[in-house]
């Protein structure tokens, strides 16, 4: 599932998301106020329907991260999988205007940390501000891998990879990274975080 900007017409906040928010968290004007540059490809009276299905689609959520230089940063992502299995390779959708984004095009290297089920709060404190506001990794225990990045210890486990620039796609708001895997490794045997897991903890409280 890849997002997109969606810019509110009303007061010019922008969501991130494959399809715009119910109401703007700012102004709080109707979904119809907000506007992307990618045109629907089907009626817009199917839109509720459409993101109930694509609710159905199964995906996990990690913790992807990069470098530069001495600079770390990391965000949340739902679009991450193994692409090939040999050479076993892995594919990363990032937008355009994330931090994270910058990093990768900056070093040629990141990193998935593998999130469990209790991971909430990793996911709230990566998931919801930008790297630009504040350290995110700071008071977080990491490691550091084979490419430099940073690795959230409690995750179940991990995944590093060096980018393959020629084969870097432009997605519309997303680049789509594709990385050979050149290191990894398991710390534990939880459940691994997904967005349907997550979206219904979330509601719950």
């Amino acid at each position: 599932m890849i997002a997109q900007n969606w810019k509110c017409s009303v007061c010019g906040f922008v969501a991130v998301g494959l399809f715009p928010p119910d109401r703007c968290p700012k102004c709080h004007a109707g979904r119809d106020a907000f506007k992307t540059e990618h045109g629907y490809l089907f009626p817009r009276e199917e839109t509720e329907v459409i993101i109930e299905a694509c609710g159905k689609v199964s995906y996990g959520l990690y913790l992807v991260s990069s470098i530069d230089g001495d600079r770390l940063n990391g965000q949340i992502c739902n679009t991450l999988f193994q692409i090939t299995s040999d050479p076993p390779r892995l594919a990363v959708g990032i937008n355009h205007g994330n931090l994270t984004h910058e990093f990768i095009e900056s070093s040629g290297v990141f990193a998935a940390s593998i999130l469990g089920r209790e991971d909430q709060r990793i996911v709230r404190r990566f998931g919801y501000r930008s790297g630009r506001d504040f350290d995110k990794f700071k008071g977080v225990r990491i490691m550091r891998g084979r490419t430099g990045c940073p690795i959230y210890e409690g995750a179940i486990g991990y995944l590093e990879c060096s980018v393959l620039h020629d084969r870097t796609t432009d997605a519309g708001t997303h680049s789509i990274f594709i990385g050979d895997i050149v290191g990894g490794g398991v710390f534990g045997e939880g459940e691994p975080m997904t967005y349907a897991f997550w979206h219904d903890t979330k509601k719950s409280k």
